[in-house]
């Protein structure tokens, strides 16, 4: 019985924690493989949220978007601030913000929202910063979504265990004996 519990749990955890999905090689990357993941690594929602909160911080407090997509760059997660260094940099060539940000809402869609309402701003001169609270509501819900998905995910997946151990034995403990004695009934 103990190993039917262990055996149970042990697929529990594999359902909950899968492996991935690629083979590891028992070589550490290169420097140069490092490099080229880092370029091809695009920002993912709660890095994005992470500097949003940052962007929003910072024009709430009297920076103007430049100046906070900046900061930004300069203190949000590696993916997210390499994102941002790349649309700032064409405004420091001399190309217009908006299109950097449009740019770098082409690159990664999960600045789009981000993007739209930089750029609307930028045109009209309206104030931003309860735009950007309604994206991060926005972008923080659909985080939450995803984990509440995963988390209805599990309690379906936690029923395996129970289809491929306890049901098996119940079968051969109980509905077999019935049936046996049902047969041999019938029999005599």
């Amino acid at each position: 019985m103990k190993f039917l519990a262990i055996l149970c749990f042990c697929i529990a955890v594999y359902l909950y924690f899968p492996p991935p999905q690629r083979k590891l090689s028992k070589d550490p990357p290169s420097e140069k493989q490092i490099e080229i993941a880092a370029e091809v690594r695009t920002a993912a929602i709660p890095e994005v949220l992470q500097a949003l909160e940052i962007i929003r911080l910072g024009i709430s407090s009297g920076m103007t978007i430049s100046d906070a997509l900046e900061y930004a760059q300069n203190h949000s997660p590696r993916a997210a601030s390499q994102e941002l260094e790349q649309a700032l940099n064409q405004f420091r060539v001399g190309f217009p913000l908006s299109r950097g940000l449009e740019d770098l809402s082409i690159a990664n869609p999960s600045w789009r929202s981000i993007s739209d309402a930089l750029i609307t701003s930028l045109h009209s001169g309206s104030p931003i910063t309860d735009q950007l609270a309604d994206v991060e509501f926005v972008l923080q819900s659909s985080i939450d979504t995803e984990k509440l998905k995963r988390i209805k995910s599990v309690a379906v997946k936690s029923v395996l265990p129970l289809g491929l151990c306890f049901l098996p034995a119940f079968v051969l403990l109980a509905v077999i004996p019935i049936v046996a004695g049902l047969i041999s009934g019938i029999t005599q």
